[in-house]
Order: C-alpha cells, then structure tokens, then sequence
C-alpha cells in the first residue's frame, strides 16, 4: 500500500512540477529562488496527502504555489526594507542560458514585463487559465474564490495584459 503511495505522488510530481515552477516564476519568484519554492509547494502537499482530494491535486498544488509566491514576495520586501532599499535580485541577476535564442528571449522578457504589470491576484488567475489550462472552477478552488470572481478576474487580466503589451511596444517603437 505505501508503494502505491509512493508511485502516485511521484507520478504528480513528475506531471505537475514543470506547472508549478512556471506559476511560481510568472508570479515574480525569480528563477533562482523558484526550484526551492517549488520543492516547499510539493512538501506542504505531501504533508497533507490524505487531505487532498483524489483528481484535485493540480488545484491544490496552485493554490500552495500561489501562496508560497505570497510568501515570497513579502519576505523579499522585508529584505528589501533589511538592506535599505537595494534590490538584491537586481544586482545579482543570473545570465541567461546560452542556447536560448534572442527573439525567445525578448517574448518572455515582454511576457514577464507585461505579467509584472498585473496585480498578484489578476496575474494568478491570468497564468492559471491562459498558461496552465485550469478551467474557472478548478482556478476558483486553487485560489478559494467564487467561480464569478475568477471570470472577472480573467476578464480584466487580460485587459491589463493587452494594454501593458502595447505600451511596452510602443515604447519599444520610440
């Protein structure tokens, strides 16, 4: 029975880890910080395996991803507020990988600009339906909102996200 057990979670992991360190990243955890969030995402789920309902782990493990991105994000402001107010994550920024082409680079680099533009909680369900695939009602359990919030919210994230991406390329354009 634990061998089964070990098989299922291996088998989510295995399946869901790539969708979690994407949320994780487009939720502003940067890339050198996100394989440590994504781990704790799948430590707080094993911790609670009984209490998460068969066939709704993704949801679940979005919902820890998003929380764990919350966390993230004020535990950097309380460092940011620790080191007067220099952004660590500035100054110390990771090279991009060699291989990744220029024009891919510059579209996730637009993707990221746009997405940071978004308030958390429109940037969450924004990721989770147009990237991930949730539809509203598992978005709507993920994020503990009402199914009519969640379509609102999408709504205007895309709105948003239109208008950032323009006026990123008309700035661009100048």
């Amino acid at each position: 029975m634990e061998r089964a057990a070990d098989d299922t979670v291996r088998a989510i992991v295995e399946r869901e880890y790539a969708a979690v360190w994407r949320f994780l990243r487009r939720l502003g955890v940067p890339e050198t910080d996100a394989d440590d969030a994504a781990q704790r995402v799948f430590a707080r789920v094993l911790a609670k395996q009984g209490q998460v309902r068969p066939g709704a782990e993704r949801a679940y493990l979005m919902r820890a991803a998003f929380r764990a991105a919350l966390e993230d994000q004020r535990s950097r402001q309380r460092a940011r507020v620790r080191s007067g107010g220099v952004d660590v994550d500035v100054v110390v920024s990771p090279s991009p990988q060699p291989d990744e082409a220029f024009a891919q680079r510059q579209q996730l680099e637009l993707l990221d600009r746009a997405l940071a533009a978004l308030p958390t909680e429109l940037r969450a369900v924004l990721m989770l339906f147009e990237i991930e695939g949730l539809s509203f009602t598992e978005i709507a359990l993920a994020l503990e909102l009402p199914r009519g919030t969640v379509a609102s919210r999408v709504r205007r994230a895309r709105e948003l996200f239109a208008d950032a991406v323009r006026r990123d390329r008309f700035r661009s354009a100048l």
